[in-house]
């Protein structure tokens, strides 16, 4: 056999294994080698905040809520007040303040919920709330995510309800006693056991001892502006009746 052809024959079968041994380790590069592993990031849950500085009302103080919107925009729900007739939807008109990147505080004076109305029973005329008659009071703050300086609302939006509970008692009636009127008594005068006083020409003091004695007063005559004696008058006639007598006893002794 020619030497050059054996050395051509075992080049060719040097190459085939070269192509087998690379073709091998690529396939197995590809199948065992890893694949770097795909994060999927999820959004986390919007939560905004909301505090209260009061957990029950009794008419006396005003109830303040602290809100964050957590940089969404923050606006208000309904208030409801529940009572005898179940939940019932109530006017009333809250005070806003900005205080801190966002952040708010929503007042309800103590005022503006004693004025509250609600509606009546056919729901056509607002009366007043009857807060003697109510257990507690929701409020509705709704959020939604996105800028709120555009108010583009976007992503999720969240509701948060807040209970107050009320104890709110009637009114006390003051009732006024009133003093029956006495009566009047005119208050003996003290009797004076001093040293008496005597003032030159003033009257005699009353003896206040001698309130049982019964004062005569002599009454006179009216005058009937005659001046005539009459005693000497009435005198003259008895002497001449008296000398008639006589004159008549003498008369039937000498007959």
């Amino acid at each position: 056999m020619n030497k050059k052809f054996m050395t051509m024959l075992v080049a060719c079968a040097l190459s085939v294994s070269a192509l087998s041994t690379t073709a091998v380790f690529a396939e197995d590069a590809v199948v065992t080698g890893e694949t770097p592993a795909v994060t999927e990031t999820t959004p986390a849950a919007y939560e905004p905040e909301v505090t209260v500085n009061t957990s029950k009302w009794t008419g006396d103080s005003d109830i303040v809520f602290e809100v964050d919107a957590k940089g969404g925009i923050f606006s208000l729900g309904e208030v409801y007040v529940y009572g005898a007739n179940g939940a019932e939807p109530v006017s009333i008109q809250p005070e806003l303040e900005v205080y801190e990147e966002g952040k708010k505080k929503v007042t309800y004076t103590k005022d503006a919920l004693k004025n509250a109305k609600t509606w009546d029973e056919n729901f056509e005329n607002k009366i007043a709330v009857d807060w003697t008659k109510v257990s507690k009071i929701e409020f509705d703050f709704y959020f939604q995510e996105g800028d709120p300086l555009v108010g583009q609302p976007v992503g999720q939006h969240k509701d948060k309800f807040m209970y107050v509970e009320t104890s709110v008692k009637a009114p006390e009636i003051t009732v006024t006693p009133t003093t029956p009127a006495q009566p009047s008594t005119h208050a003996k005068p003290a009797e004076n056991k001093g040293t008496t006083t005597i003032t030159p020409n003033a009257p005699a003091a009353k003896d206040y001892k001698k309130t049982n004695t019964t004062t005569t007063t002599k009454k006179e005559a009216p005058k009937t502006g005659d001046t005539m004696n009459v005693a000497l008058y009435a005198s003259l006639l008895v002497v001449s009746a008296l000398a008639a007598v006589v004159l008549a006893t003498k008369k039937k002794v000498t007959e």
